[in-house]
């Protein structure tokens, strides 16, 4: 009797796992791991889905700390995490370096680099990129800050000029080797605006002595009214007189007409000499296919209109009644929202609409200066730069990330020195077009 009892629990243990070989889970195929894509596939982990996720970097990048790595704050790699080391604890999610090639919705699959995907359910977080296209000359001649690839290229690019500054003996070329433009007065441009002024004042000039500092400049050009939009009048104000301070030239209600090799060329006749100009005005939807319009339209569930297979969130998404921002924290909500309606689909549970919750925005000036606004409540100057750090450490992934942010912060905060100085490319970049015209 014993033993009979032991085949019929033994039946009903391996029966299941008889069945599991045949059955074929739901897969989800996720295109891009930035703050909208990763979350989705954590959300997803350890769930009887199969994953796929793909992207072109096998890296994820902490994007709002960018503008540290380019003024030689911080080391690469501390905002830059492995993807395959943040999936190590998910053996459902599979991770596949390549480039998206082409999306087929009536057939369900992606084309891509390493081969053909099927998807039960696709998710596009392919993000944002630079909007360089509408200003002549952009495209080839500035340089963009979105990814970590272009953060060294512009910390090397300003090292590179300094360098040049102190060989030529022509001032007019002297001069264009040491005026930065940055043309963005968002956050990201403000940001680099403050950072790249401390970077110049603090560090270059004391390793640059022969240089005249009188010849240094920075301008930042921005086409609206104010600073920072979005922000509260008085924070935006705060921003303006801050950065003049620190020595910026700032230019409001100026737009950008060209940009050449030598110079950015503005809509009233100013031209304005530098071989580095940094755009950071504005991004736009970084699409798997061409053929599509500027950001897809979803319903509030975040699903597609056209198909409710296929999910769409971050900077790709376009919401037609509220349009939402192209922040990390929206991607990142958007992110949690997409797991659970996944799941409640497969198991044919009815979806949630995405409800947005704003938990505010803040912009880093300096060293003791920023601007913060959550809700009703906003600050400036120290309190408002403990919490900007305050609230980056903690959004960044791993101990070791956070333990090496504080001690590269700590040493520039002691010693007024940058830690990351070093021009690990022996070869020009290719983007100061000026060196083509020099024949280097």
């Amino acid at each position: 009797m014993k033993t009979r009892w032991r085949r019929i629990r033994l039946a009903q243990q391996v029966k299941p796992q008889a069945h599991a070989q045949f059955h074929k889970p739901p897969r989800i195929v996720i295109l891009g791991a930035g703050f909208a894509g990763l979350e989705v596939a954590l959300r997803l982990a350890n769930t009887a889905l199969d994953v796929v996720l793909i992207d072109r970097q096998n890296h994820h990048t902490f994007q709002p700390m960018l503008h540290q790595v380019a003024t030689a704050e911080l080391e690469p790699s501390q905002i830059a995490y492995p993807i395959r080391w943040t999936l190590r604890r998910a053996p459902n999610v599979q991770f596949v370096l390549a480039d998206v090639i082409d999306t087929q919705s009536t057939q369900s699959w992606v084309e891509t680099s390493a081969g053909r995907f099927l998807y039960d359910i696709l998710v596009v977080a392919t993000g944002s990129k630079p909007r360089l296209s509408l200003v002549p000359g952009a495209e080839h001649y500035a340089f963009a800050l979105k990814t970590v690839s272009d953060a060294v290229a512009i910390h090397h690019q300003v090292l590179r000029c300094f360098e040049r500054a102190l060989q030529t003996a022509d001032p007019d070329q002297r001069q264009g080797c040491l005026t930065v433009a940055i043309a963005g007065g968002g956050t990201t441009g403000v940001e680099l605006a403050g950072a790249m002024a401390e970077w110049i004042q603090h560090s270059l000039v004391k390793d640059y002595s022969q240089l005249n500092c009188q010849q240094i400049r920075l301008v930042l050009l921005h086409s609206g009214p104010a600073l920072l939009p979005g922000f509260k009048p008085h924070l935006q104000r705060y921003a303006l007189r801050h950065l003049q301070k620190l020595g910026v030239d700032v230019y409001l209600e100026t737009r950008v007409r060209e940009v050449s090799p030598t110079a950015v060329h503005l809509t009233d006749g100013t031209d304005i000499f530098t071989q580095t100009v940094i755009w950071t005005a504005g991004v736009e939807a970084n699409l798997p296919s061409r053929d599509t319009g500027p950001r897809l339209p979803v319903l509030p569930t975040l699903q597609l209109e056209s198909d409710p297979q296929v999910y769409a969130l971050g900077d790709v998404a376009g919401d037609r009644q509220s349009p939402l921002p192209m922040l990390a924290s929206v991607a990142a909500q958007q992110g949690r929202t997409v797991a659970r309606n996944i799941q409640r689909q497969v198991r044919g549970q009815p979806l949630l609409p995405f409800k947005h919750q704003s938990i505010g925005a803040m912009a880093i000036l300096s060293r003791h200066a920023a601007v913060v606004q959550i809700g009703c409540f906003s600050a400036t100057g120290f309190v408002a730069w403990v919490l900007w750090l305050g609230v980056h450490v903690v959004l960044l992934r791993g101990l070791r990330h956070r333990f090496l942010t504080l001690l590269h912060w700590g040493l520039s905060y002691c010693f007024r020195e940058r830690v990351s100085q070093v021009l690990w490319q022996p070869a020009p970049v290719e983007k100061p077009v000026s060196l083509i015209k020099q024949g280097r």
